[in-house]
């Protein structure tokens, strides 16, 4: 810190043996100037110098520069008092004001110092006082580190981010609250890195995984700034972290609720097109097929206005379900296309496999049982898919492959439904 070596030196002067030595020598002084005459302002200059010593442990300066103005006046009126019990006649001898003088010079002597030590010691109390208020209204605990990486100071708020007590964390490594994957990062870049003052980590704010004093892990972004004090030769780094775990899973909840359908828990369209524009380029590159299912529930209007939308709602999850199990491939992907309509998306897979699989969905969506009573081809629901396959060409777009499949799944429905139509181009 800053205020680091000052703290040291008042810290010193206010202790118990430096003021009681600083007393002594107080004292011997008094009997040196006054001749070994232990007066009566002697006394009074002895006592004052214990009390005003002893009122370094008191609030304020006010105690001192009362018990100065006290003492003073009781030692002149000690010293005429002592003169006028020996001899009257010698008040104003040359030696007696002499030793007067010298018992109130040391008594204002050490007033000042102590005075002095009491506002330094006054003023870092405040400074810090005020420092560590500053410290622990933050909301994000803020570590104070120097160059080692060790933790000279942290704010009350690490108590309910990691778990610890300020007093349990100081003097260990910064770089022993993160995990393993960045603890040696962490080191390298603040430690020994060749230029500490412009590390990559210094002046940004970085991404880790810091633990927990349960040992549980969570996500925390760190923010570190180098401060370097050329006057007295001192500097540290001042770090601050933000537990981002609620930052983390609202992201991905949104992240997935961006790419999914709320409803059926699959890919939803706009994900789905990103997909096959990725998938089109990918498989133009490799000359492979692509080839795409679009499935339509036969009937699911009347099916809503016969057992509402709940049980459509329903019914719609199951037949998701079904077409996830059907593709099994890592690459294949399963979307709802709007209303009742999904799409299954087969990169690299041939017309015949792409029949295969369609002949698969239509099986497993049979065997649900799911009863449908106004259905003009079945007392159960059924469904109608278009399959087009096709190699992407250059300067065609995957809107062509889209179209085959859905022209296919047109014919498919004005076949009698519950069906596969492939497209022939």
């Amino acid at each position: 810190m800053p205020q680091k070596n000052l703290e040291t030196y008042v810290g010193l002067l206010t202790q118990k043996s430096i003021v009681f030595t600083i007393l002594i020598a107080s004292i011997m002084l008094l009997i040196f100037v006054t001749d070994l005459q232990f007066t009566t302002e002697l006394y009074i200059g002895v006592l004052y110098i214990i009390v005003v010593m002893l009122s370094l442990w008191l609030p304020g300066t006010g105690y001192t520069l009362t018990f100065a103005s006290c003492s003073t006046l009781l030692a002149m009126c000690g010293y005429f008092r002592s003169i006028y019990n020996i001899s009257p006649g010698t008040y104003f001898h040359l030696a007696n004001i002499i030793n007067l003088f010298m018992t109130i010079s040391v008594i204002w002597i050490t007033t000042v110092i102590s005075m002095y030590i009491k506002r330094m010691s006054l003023a870092l109390t405040k400074s810090d006082t005020v420092y560590k208020a500053i410290l622990d209204t933050s909301i994000d605990p803020i570590f104070i580190i120097n160059n080692n990486g060790v933790i000279e100071s942290v704010s009350k708020t690490i108590e309910s981010c990691l778990g610890w007590e300020p007093r349990d964390i100081k003097g260990k490594k910064f770089c022993s609250l993160l995990s393993n994957d960045y603890k040696d990062r962490f080191e390298n870049l603040l430690v020994k890195h060749d230029n500490i003052e412009h590390s990559p980590l210094v002046g940004h704010i970085t991404e880790a995984v810091a633990i927990h004093r349960i040992r549980k892990d969570f996500p925390c972004e760190i923010s570190i700034n180098y401060i370097g004090i050329p006057e007295i030769k001192e500097s540290f780094f001042t770090i601050a972290m933000r537990d981002i775990s609620m930052r983390k899973a609202y992201e991905e909840k949104l992240g997935w609720m961006s790419s999914h359908d709320e409803l059926t828990k699959i890919y939803n369209r706009r994900y789905f097109n990103e997909q096959i524009d990725k998938e089109w380029k990918r498989m133009l590159r490799h000359h492979e097929n692509l080839s795409l299912i679009i499935l339509d529930v036969d009937y699911f209007k009347h099916y809503n206005d016969s057992l509402g939308h709940q049980a459509g709602d329903l019914c719609l999850a199951k037949i998701a379900n079904c077409l996830a199990d059907s593709s099994r491939r890592a690459g294949d992907l399963v979307a709802r296309y709007g209303g009742e309509e999904f799409t299954v998306l087969l990169p690299g897979t041939d017309l015949q496999g792409a029949q295969q699989v369609a002949n698969n969905i239509k099986n497993l969506v049979s065997n649900l049982n799911l009863t449908h009573p106004n259905s003009d081809v079945a007392k159960k629901v059924t469904v109608s898919m278009g399959v087009a396959c096709m190699v992407p060409l250059m300067g065609c777009s995957y809107e062509r492959l889209i179209r085959f499949a859905d022209q296919a799944l047109y014919e498919a429905k004005h076949g009698g439904r519950n069906k596969i139509c492939i497209y022939q181009d």
